[in-house]
Parts: structure tokens; C-alpha cells; sequence
């Protein structure tokens, strides 16, 4: 592993460690609140608003907010994909525009409008802002997923294992899927981002989760007023979104190289093997003409 990509690993390890390890790390920590932003006998970070410890809330505010968003993209990107692959194959246009004109409609529609309506419907429910988030998500996925799949379900090798007799699971399931394997890992890249994005937002504006929760989006909106007092209690649960969201991005679009670059790559390496066997070759021209 390159040192680019050991920084990139750091950047999401982090965040990652406090939300899997935090709320074990986070045992000693004092239960009675101090004094509020004022220092705090258990770490150097001080305290919130509401006098609890800056680090202790940083270790046990992350889960939810990890899990609910992993669990958003994944959701939103399996109902993208089915809807983009069948959009992209489907044998007939009015087919296609079935499936695609829908998700067009949706497109149109802000995302933190639908977050907005379904927190106040339902008095600010995890699982109905996930939802939110999911189907704000799945219209951007069956778009890219429909012309990321265009090209491959439409091509030649396609139609060479439509002749050879290869069932539509092994078409559709193994080779398609391992064809646009490096876009769609990138996209899901920035769609966590989108997600994280959201779920912030969400939180930021008091629409997610409880004003008195740990979590980091919560720390950061219900902490801003004291930035120039308590800065740590805004910047280090505002850094570990920043770390997950910016080292996850980098690090997929580094883990998947271009193939078309690799390839030059590997001929530029090649390129000096192959100029001495040319010159061999134009040498050994010039001594049979010689002779």
C-alpha cells in the first residue's frame, strides 16, 4: 500500500475507531455534567452546552450516525441499480421511459424538502429521515447506474454471450456486474458522501435526531454559538465528518485505478524494451545489406 493510500486509510480510520470503539473508550468518562464549555476533569477538549465532556460525546455520537447512513446508501443503491440495469436493458423504449420517466419526476423534487416532510410527519424519526435520504438518493443512482450500464449491457461481448448460450444470471450477474464494478464503487463514494451530507444537514437544522443526542451532527448545530468560547466542541465532532466523508472519496477513486491509464502505464514501461529490439532489428538490416 502506497503512502497515499495509507493517508487516505487514516483519514476514514478515525472517525471509523470512535464510532466501533468509542462507546467502550468513552466508559471512564465522568456521568455528572460540569460547568458548561468549561474544562473538564476527564479530557483536555473541555465541555458542551450541556456539561458533558467533548471527547466523551465525539466517541459515543458516531454510531447512529454511521449506521444510518450506510444503511441509507446501500438501500438507495440497491433499488437504483435494479431500476438503472433493467431501464438499460429493457428490449423496448417505452419500456425504458417506464421505468426512467418516474425517477426524472423525483430528481426534480429538493432533497431536504422530502427530509424536511417526512421529519415533521413523523416527529423526527430516524427511520423515516433514512428513508427520506434513500429516496432522495435513489433518482441520481438510476441515472448514473442506467448509463454506466448502457454501454455494457448493448455491447459486443454481451451479444457474444447471448450466442454462446450463457444464462441471463451469468450475463447480468457476473459479467456486468464486474464491468461497471469501478464506476459504481465510485459513485458510492460520493453518494455516502451525499448521504453524510443529508444526515448532517438533517441534524444540523434539528430535524434528525433528539437536540440532546451526542450525535456529531447534533454537537456541531447545538455547539456553533460557542465556537469562539469551546471550539473543540464544534470542530472535533465537525472534523470526523470531514475525515469519513473526504478519506472515503479519495481512497475508492485511488483503490480503482483507470484501466485505460494502467494500461498506458504498463506501455510506457514497456517502451524501452521494444525501442532496443527495433534498433536491433534496424542494425541487423544494416550489417545483411552491408554484406
Amino acid at each position: 500500500m502506497t503512502a497515499r493510500r495509507c493517508m487516505y486509510a487514516a483519514f476514514i480510520a478515525v472517525p471509523l475507531l470512535f464510532a466501533v470503539a468509542g462507546p467502550v473508550l468513552a466508559r471512564g468518562a465522568p456521568e455528572d455534567p460540569s460547568a458548561p464549555f468549561g474544562p473538564s476533569p476527564w479530557s483536555p477538549f473541555g465541555t458542551d452546552r450541556l456539561g458533558r465532556d467533548v471527547l466523551a460525546a465525539a466517541l459515543t455520537g458516531g454510531q447512529t450516525f454511521l449506521v444510518v447512513g450506510l444503511l441509507t446508501v446501500l438501500g438507495a443503491y440497491l433499488t437504483g441499480f435494479l431500476i438503472g440495469v433493467s431501464a438499460a436493458a429493457a428490449p423496448r423504449r417505452w419500456l425504458d421511459d417506464l421505468l426512467m420517466r418516474p425517477v426524472d419526476v423525483l430528481l426534480c423534487l429538493p432533497a431536504l424538502l422530502l427530509i424536511m416532510v417526512a421529519a415533521l410527519r413523523t416527529q423526527g424519526s430516524a427511520v423515516a429521515i433514512a428513508c427520506a435520504i434513500g429516496l432522495a438518493l435513489v433518482a441520481p443512482i438510476a441515472r448514473f447506474v442506467r448509463m454506466a450500464a448502457a454501454g455494457v449491457v448493448h455491447g459486443p461481448v454481451m451479444d457474444a454471450l447471448r450466442m454462446q448460450g450463457e444464462s441471463r444470471r451469468y450475463r447480468y450477474g457476473r459479467y456486468a456486474v464486474r464491468a461497471m464494478a469501478r464506476p459504481i464503487a465510485a459513485d458510492m463514494g460520493v453518494r455516502f458522501t451525499a448521504a453524510v451530507y443529508f444526515l448532517a444537514s438533517a441534524n444540523f437544522l434539528g430535524l434528525g435526531f433528539d437536540t440532546t443526542s451526542t450525535d456529531w451532527a447534533v454537537s456541531v448545530a447545538a455547539n456553533k454559538d460557542a465556537l469562539m468560547i469551546a471550539p473543540w466542541s464544534v470542530l472535533l465532532p465537525g472534523a470526523l465528518i470531514v475525515l469519513l466523508a473526504v478519506g472515503t472519496n479519495l481512497l475508492v477513486d485511488d483503490l480503482l485505478p483507470d484501466p485505460y491509464t494502467r494500461a498506458a502505464g504498463g506501455a510506457r514501461k514497456r517502451r524501452p524494451a521494444a525501442l532496443l529490439m527495433v534498433a536491433h532489428s534496424r542494425r541487423l538490416r544494416r550489417v545483411g545489406r552491408d554484406g
